[in-house]
């Protein structure tokens, strides 16, 4: 779409001002984003322009539902508690036919750009990775006391693991797939009866157990709370808040927890084909939860604090799963590398080798949540 056209959209959007340049950002898979600033009164002002895929996110108005809800209360909280709201959250911008969802024309929204802040998709600086950690930990704080229960569940059954076990299991016994994709059923045969393991599979209803008994409270939960989902100030480091509140839905506190340390834990890649290079760094571990429980000291409870390291270990087991089962349904999901054979079976190799080593480490984990919980 040419610059014309785009900031003919984004003038129907509440900004005192006139849009003077416009820039495609290619961060992100799913939707277009473009940064876009105006010139007003007090200099120029950079704002985020937004096209929405709704093949991904059907249900938008929901989805923008949640977002406002959400962001409103916590900027509400901390004002009551007389905390600055500076940067604490994205901001949405209504648009000028007062759309109650912030939508112009069906897929596009718009929010202001956080200044003087930077993203990382990974790193070795342990204090970084205490910063994210804190992040979601303060996430989880500013929204303590939201009603979860009245969020619009955006992916259905997202992090619902007996679901990714069911289908699973109907991968597994798919007579197409047996078929047509027997070869590959030879190449994951390890995988499968890793992850298939009874004392496995038994562990994969705790949480979703833990939740239906409100044995543990139904927290609002981000569920991608990946380093690259967290912005940090330029100047100093410290984490500023976390973005792409896309998929906010009610869950466990667990499933941020666990997603962060996913992806936090090891510097390797995702796809990584060389094993060796996979590791499950318990220091990396203890930097995360220092920042995240330093945070939740008077919102967690003990049961909560119980789950975490089975929350790392479910958000590692689900990704395992999901990626073998792609596997032998014939890659319908996940986008794969033509460059790369086997794509998604070294995707699930990768996941189950960070699954083994916190396996190992598991009473290590514990250890840590110990240290830095109550």
């Amino acid at each position: 779409m040419n610059k014309e056209k785009l900031i003919n959209i984004a003038k129907n959007f509440k900004i005192e001002g006139d849009p003077i340049k416009i820039e495609k950002c290619d961060s992100g898979h799913i939707n277009k984003t473009y940064a876009i600033t105006y010139k007003t009164k007090e200099g120029c002002k950079k704002y985020i322009l937004q096209y929405v895929n709704t093949n991904v996110f059907p249900n938008l108005s929901d989805l923008m539902r949640n977002i406002k809800n959400i962001t409103e209360y916590m900027v509400n909280k901390a004002k009551e508690n007389g905390e600055s709201t500076d940067r604490l959250t994205i901001r949405m911008i209504d648009t000028i036919d007062e759309n109650p969802h912030s939508i112009y024309n069906k897929n596009w929204r718009m929010e202001e750009f956080i200044d003087n802040t930077k993203t990382y998709l990974t790193t070795e600086d342990l204090n970084i990775l205490t910063e994210a950690g804190r992040a979601a930990g303060r996430f989880q704080k500013h929204l303590n006391g939201f009603p979860a229960e009245e969020l619009c569940e955006i992916i259905p059954k997202f992090h619902y693991t007996p679901n990714r076990v069911k289908q699973l299991k109907e991968a597994l016994s798919s007579k197409e797939n047996l078929e047509k994709r027997e070869d590959r059923f030879k190449l994951a045969k390890d995988v499968i009866e890793f992850v298939t393991d009874e004392k496995r599979l038994n562990k994969t209803n705790i949480i979703t157990n833990k939740l239906e008994n409100k044995e543990i409270p139904l927290r609002v939960t981000h569920n991608d709370t990946k380093l690259s989902n967290i912005l940090f100030d330029k100047d100093t480091d410290k984490a500023v808040c976390l973005i792409d509140l896309d998929t906010v839905m009610p869950g466990a506190l667990a499933y941020d927890f666990g997603e962060g340390l996913r992806t936090g834990i090891t510097t390797a890649k995702e796809d990584e084909q060389d094993l060796s290079k996979i590791f499950a760094d318990i220091n990396r571990f203890e930097a995360y939860t220092k920042g995240f429980l330093s945070e939740l000291k008077n919102t967690i409870t003990e049961e909560e604090l119980k789950t975490l390291p089975l929350g790392v270990w479910m958000m590692t087991y689900e990704n395992s799963i999901r990626f073998l089962a792609d596997y032998l349904n014939g890659d319908t999901y996940f986008a794969v590398d033509e460059n790369i054979e086997n794509h998604n079976l070294i995707r699930a190799k990768a996941q189950l080798e960070l699954l083994r080593q916190m396996e190992e480490k598991e009473e290590d984990m514990k250890g840590v949540i110990k240290k830095y919980g109550f």
